[in-house]
């Protein structure tokens, strides 16, 4: 018997029945889990090719019904309404301002001196004419003034009478040398001083009968009664007034505008008021050469001539044009489309035939109701598509229609 050295051996654990059966169970049950997921990818993938044959059928059954249906016709060149471009060096606008109507003329009658108020001849509201008696004073004891004037006169003219007399008799005594030259100076001298009494009686006839007539009040034009202020009976005061009267005819239109719109007004201008909703006619009859303190404002004072029966004191608007130097041209405000950055756009039309659509870039100065005043990129004559603009694209050919 061979004695081996005594050599160290790994140790071989020892493995029982009961743990080969655990280890066949976990790999059956991978192998289970592996068969699970290839069959769960295997149909996935049935169901995508099926999808895909599903589209391409359809795809084709559209191919083909579109390629049944029949090519439509080209669009025809669309007709478009044009105008051309007419550059101007400046623009005017309108401006509005508002005035008030005014009587042509007006007065406060009155009596120079006073008195008492015998009789008052029109009421408020009447019509009356130039020269027609409206109001007088008491006049009696003016009447008697001019008759005892009248009287003084006929006693100096017998006195005249009687020292022309004496001094023709004096002047031959004289020359005959029966008198003096004195006495002869004093019948001529005696003379003079009654025809100077004479006359000084005659300015105050004339005096008394110029305060008869300012006893009496009329109407220094044709018009209508405002107001009567005093009735008969009471008694006035010199430069009371009595009567207020206005013209009727043709009213005039005061307003202030603005200072810088008046150097566009000239006289006979014609202008448009509005009054109520009524439009009438004017005539510009002066332009103030100041400008009132208050309102900043430059009076104009324009005749009405087609409305002679306007109520004074209404209200209403005057239509004045303002030009302003600016260079661009007039369009319809359909013509324009927005651009960018603030600016508008106009179609332009080339001059190929048939034209094509263009775009230029314009900016607005002045807009109104149904058009606008612009500058921009196009030319003086150039066509532009004046309506419709968004039935055509840059670039598009189109016919015109003027």
């Amino acid at each position: 018997m061979i004695n081996l050295p005594n050599v160290l051996l790994p140790k071989v654990p020892v493995i029982e029945d009961s743990e080969f059966v655990i280890m066949d169970k976990q790999n059956n049950s991978g192998k289970v889990l592996i068969f699970k997921r290839i069959g769960s990818g295997l149909l996935s993938l049935c169901f995508v090719l099926l999808a895909i044959l599903l589209i391409w059928q359809g795809s084709a059954i559209m191919a083909d019904r579109a390629a049944a249906v029949e090519t439509p016709p080209s669009t025809a060149v669309p007709l478009v309404s044009v105008d051309r471009i007419v550059v101007q060096s400046a623009y005017s606008v309108e401006r509005r301002f508002t005035g008030q109507i005014e009587a042509p003329q007006s007065a406060d009658l009155s009596f120079e001196q006073g008195g008492t108020l015998a009789r008052v001849l029109v009421n408020d509201g009447d019509q009356v004419q130039q020269g027609q008696l409206l109001a007088e004073l008491d006049d009696r004891s003016l009447k008697a003034e001019v008759v005892r004037l009248k009287a003084s006169m006929r006693a100096l003219q017998s006195q005249l009478e009687l020292a022309s007399i004496t001094d023709q008799r004096q002047n031959r005594l004289q020359q005959n040398g029966f008198t003096s030259a004195q006495s002869a100076d004093q019948a001529r001298i005696a003379v003079d001083e009654i025809r100077a009494r004479i006359a000084e009686t005659q300015a105050a006839v004339s005096i008394a009968n110029i305060r008869l007539e300012k006893s009496k009040v009329s109407a220094p034009f044709s018009g209508a009664v405002n107001q009567v202020l005093i009735d008969a009976g009471n008694a006035v005061a010199g430069g009371q007034t009595v009567i207020s009267m206005v013209e009727q005819s043709q009213p005039i239109f005061r307003v202030g505008i603005d200072p810088r719109v008046s150097n566009d007004v000239a006289l006979n201008d014609e202008l448009t008021i509005n009054i109520s909703g009524h439009q009438y006619r004017a005539q510009v009859l002066s332009v103030l050469p100041q400008i009132d303190p208050a309102t900043r404002t430059r009076i104009v004072r324009a005749r009405i001539t087609d409305a002679p029966a306007l109520a004074f004191g209404l209200t209403g608007e005057a239509v004045f044009r303002q030009s302003i130097i600016a260079v661009g041209a007039w369009v319809p405000l359909v013509a324009l489309e927005d651009g960018v950055r603030g600016l508008w756009t106009l179609n332009t039309l080339s001059s190929e035939n048939p034209p094509v659509v263009q775009l230029e870039a314009v900016e607005v100065i002045h807009a109104e109701s149904h058009r606008a005043y612009v500058r921009g990129t196009f030319i003086d004559g150039a066509t532009f598509i004046s309506d419709g603009v968004h039935r055509v694209v840059t670039g598009q050919p189109v016919r015109v229609s003027y």
